[in-house]
C-alpha cells in the first residue's frame, strides 16, 4: 500500500520532470519559432560535432525546400545557417560565408528577413554583423601584415643574394690577382 506522503512526492517529482523535459530537448528536435536566435546560438554551442553536422544538414535542406517551393520569404532557416557559419566550433565555420549570407538577408526584399523579429533579435543580428565585420577586418589586417613581412623577408633575401654574388666576384678577382702574381714570380 502506497502512503500519501510517497504518492505526493511521486506526483511532485513527475510534475518537475514534465516541466523540465522541454528544456532537455536537443535543438535539432525543436522546430518551434518560439526559440530566439540568441537562445538558438547558445544551444548550438552545447552541441557536439555530430549534432552540429545534423543541424547544418537540416537547415540546408529547409533552405533548399524553400527555394524549390518558391517560398523563399521564410528566412528562419537561412538565419539559422548564418548562425551556424558564425559559430567557431561549427564544421562550416566561415566568416566570409556568414557575412555574405548576412548581406544577402539584409538586401533581400529590403531587409524583409529581419522585419518580423523583435528588437532584441535585431540587436543580436546587429551585434553579429559587427562581430563579423571585426573578424574580417582583423583577418585582412593580419593578411596585410603577413604580406608585408613576406615582402621584407624577400627583400632581405635578395639583399643577401646580392652580397653573396658580390663576395663571389671579389673572391674570383682575388684569385685572378693571385694567379697573376704567381705568373710574375715565375
Amino acid at each position: 500500500m502506497v502512503k500519501f506522503g510517497q504518492l505526493s512526492q511521486a506526483i511532485i517529482l513527475l510534475s518537475m520532470m514534465l516541466l523540465l523535459l522541454p528544456s532537455c530537448q536537443v535543438i535539432t528536435g525543436n522546430d518551434s519559432n518560439n526559440t530566439s536566435y540568441g537562445e538558438y546560438y547558445l544551444a548550438l554551442q552545447q552541441l557536439d560535432q555530430q549534432q552540429l553536422a545534423e543541424e547544418i544538414h537540416k537547415q540546408q535542406l529547409k533552405v533548399e525546400q524553400k527555394k524549390m517551393n518558391n517560398s523563399y520569404s521564410n528566412f528562419d532557416p537561412r538565419i539559422k545557417l548564418l548562425l551556424l557559419y558564425s559559430l567557431p566550433k561549427s564544421p562550416i565555420y566561415n566568416s566570409f560565408n556568414a557575412k555574405s549570407l548576412l548581406n544577402q538577408l539584409t538586401s533581400d526584399e529590403d531587409n524583409a528577413a529581419f522585419t518580423d523579429i523583435n528588437p532584441s533579435e535585431q540587436a543580436f543580428i546587429t551585434l553579429l554583423r559587427d562581430q563579423l565585420n571585426q573578424r574580417l577586418l582583423m583577418r585582412n589586417r593580419l593578411l596585410a601584415q603577413q604580406h608585408a613581412q613576406q615582402e621584407l623577408a624577400l627583400q632581405q633575401q635578395q639583399h643577401l643574394v646580392e652580397q653573396v654574388q658580390l663576395l663571389e666576384q671579389t673572391i674570383k678577382q682575388l684569385k685572378n690577382i693571385e694567379r697573376a702574381i704567381d705568373k710574375r714570380e715565375q
